[in-house]
């Protein structure tokens, strides 16, 4: 007999500033807070969606995501993607890899929000989408579905393996 305890967020009301426009799919994920919480939704929609709709990009090989939530200078939280099932012959055909990566990337913004009169006004920064070559994701063990948090002081730790594909958080 013993006495159960359960924490529970406290309702807040929130109210949006005028000039924000916000992405069709802002609506369902407004109450996530935190940017990792947020990135791990967009990557199990993202996979979900994208595997059902479209066709393979590798028969043999699994279509996967994985996210990297980072902060810049600036303080803004940032998360960027990782592809995973594409071949390096796909990747050759640039058409193609242009095309897929503006098709994830317009998916992703409509997690996000954006001031048209504040340009550092966003729900997250970064929402760019990188094609891991078939080298890199060997390198990475192709795990889709993973939400890594990159940190500087855990870069100089860990080594290069763990460093994300991003020329922003890399510096």
């Amino acid at each position: 007999m013993g006495v159960k305890i359960a924490y529970r967020e406290p309702r807040t009301t929130w109210i949006p500033p005028v000039g924000r426009r916000f992405g069709a799919r802002f609506p369902r994920t407004a109450v996530i807070l935190r940017t990792s919480a947020l990135a791990r939704r967009i990557v199990l929609d993202l996979e979900r969606e994208y595997a059902a709709t479209h066709e393979p990009l590798d028969p043999r090989r699994p279509f996967g995501i994985a996210a990297w939530v980072y902060r810049i200078r600036s303080g803004v939280e940032c998360i960027d993607f990782e592809v995973y099932g594409v071949t390096d012959e796909v990747l050759r055909d640039r058409a193609r890899c242009d095309r897929l990566r503006a098709e994830l990337e317009s998916l992703v913004a409509q997690y996000n929000w954006a001031d048209p009169d504040d340009p550092g006004d966003v729900r997250f920064g970064g929402g760019a989408v990188f094609l891991c070559t078939e080298k890199q994701e060997r390198e990475r063990g192709g795990r889709s579905g993973q939400v890594r948090t990159y940190r500087r002081w855990l870069a100089r730790l860990l080594g290069r393996r763990f460093r994300p594909y991003l020329p922003v958080a890399c510096d």
